[in-house]
């Protein structure tokens, strides 16, 4: 059997980006090089992308001094029981040394991860999440119902984490709350006993994931997933209009050089390609003309031969040679059907060496001795 226990909100995180941590852990010093403080940042799944709680803690413990204020900063949807679970012990453990403040939500997993700190602190904007865990699982039908008899101790295992920050809470209110998947507001959080203090409002950032997994989600509050949403940013304003500059009038010759274009090209059954023979010579002169011109006939004449005339249009334009329009258009008669040439050499006794092939002399000698022995040779009855 294969399963998963999670507590997260709007389903499986998306992949991640960059090199899929979903932590990062400071410590801010002095200006002895004395640790002052430790901020951990939790602004992503808990416990995905391969990297589990204990390099976590592992990283926590070779940067704390056992003496400095730690922060746990936490803008997340939640993640893996388990892991959030091992993390919510060793913050106890920390004692009064760590605060958690959440910095936009701390839905699911993570809001056990918050209640595990000494104090809780939430923003006038911000908001916490509880709701039972789920899993992914497969199995049969046996293995099936072990699974959601761990998931009922999973769900005590959590009203215990939550019952140990706010014990004045009933038991029963708090499993109607997370049966009912339950967003709760600062206010709210300070008054069940899951919060501590009310601070002043902050910007939350904008995440297109979040507001995407936030909106599958059950009762979720429309002032956070507004508050989430990416605005699009705004159009560039049009240019305004200019005048463009007056061009100079045409001069005599330039006129006739275009009609000359114009007759050529009209002349040779390629009059759609006049406006591009004009802009290809530049109308340099007549001769400049007369080339380009020549060009592209001889380019349609060589698509006409080989019965692909649709070809010719696009050779012109693409400015191909008469030698790179001959390739292309052999490869395309030998797709069309079907033959393929093969140049590779044959294999090594198939090949013909020096001396193999017939030898006239060496026939003649050889033919001329066969006589002479039969004229030597007595005759039969003599």
């Amino acid at each position: 059997m294969t399963h998963r226990i999670l507590a997260s909100a709007g389903g499986p995180p998306p992949q991640a980006d960059g090199d899929g941590r979903w932590y990062e852990i400071r410590a801010a010093a002095d200006a002895g090089g004395k640790t002052t403080g430790i901020d951990i940042y939790l602004y992503d799944d808990i416990g995905y992308y391969g990297i589990r709680a204990v390099h976590f803690l592992r990283e926590l413990q070779a940067i704390d001094d056992g003496v400095s204020p730690i922060t746990v900063c936490i803008n997340s949807l939640g993640g893996d029981v388990f892991e959030g679970i091992a993390i919510h012990n060793t913050l106890k453990r920390l004692g009064n040394r760590v605060t958690a403040r959440i910095d936009g939500v701390a839905a699911s997993i993570a809001s056990v991860i918050a209640v595990g700190a000494h104090q809780v602190i939430m923003p006038a904007n911000t908001m916490l999440m509880i709701h039972n865990p789920w899993a992914w699982t497969c199995g049969e039908a046996d293995e099936l119902r072990e699974t959601a008899d761990m998931m009922d101790k999973v769900r005590a295992s959590l009203l215990r984490c939550y019952l140990d920050k706010a014990p004045q809470l009933k038991e029963a209110d708090l499993v109607r709350m997370m049966d009912d998947t339950t967003w709760l507001t600062a206010q709210e959080s300070v008054a069940l006993g899951l919060a501590d203090v009310i601070a002043d409002t902050v910007q939350i950032l904008a995440s297109a994931s979040q507001h995407t997994r936030l909106a599958r989600m059950q009762n979720a509050p429309a002032a956070l997933l507004s508050a989430v949403a990416v605005t699009p940013p705004a159009p560039a304003p049009a240019p305004a209009a200019s005048t463009p500059p007056a061009q100079p009038p045409a001069s005599a010759d330039t006129v006739a050089l275009a009609k000359l274009a114009a007759t050529l090209c009209n002349s040779a059954g390629l009059s759609a390609l006049t406006d591009f023979i004009v802009q290809q010579s530049a109308l340099a002169d007549e001769a400049t003309i007369r080339q380009h011109v020549d060009q592209a006939v001889a380019v349609r004449d060589l698509c006409v031969v080989a019965k692909l005339p649709d070809l010719a249009d696009g050779y012109i334009r693409a400015g191909l040679d008469q030698d790179a329009v001959r390739s292309s258009l052999f490869n395309k008669l030998l797709a069309l059907d079907g033959a393929d040439i093969d140049n590779s050499l044959p294999p090594e006794d198939e090949r013909r060496t020096p001396g193999n092939g017939l030898n006239p002399k060496s026939i003649y000698a050889s033919r001329k001795a066969a006589q002479a022995t039969a004229r030597h040779q007595p005759r039969k009855g003599q």
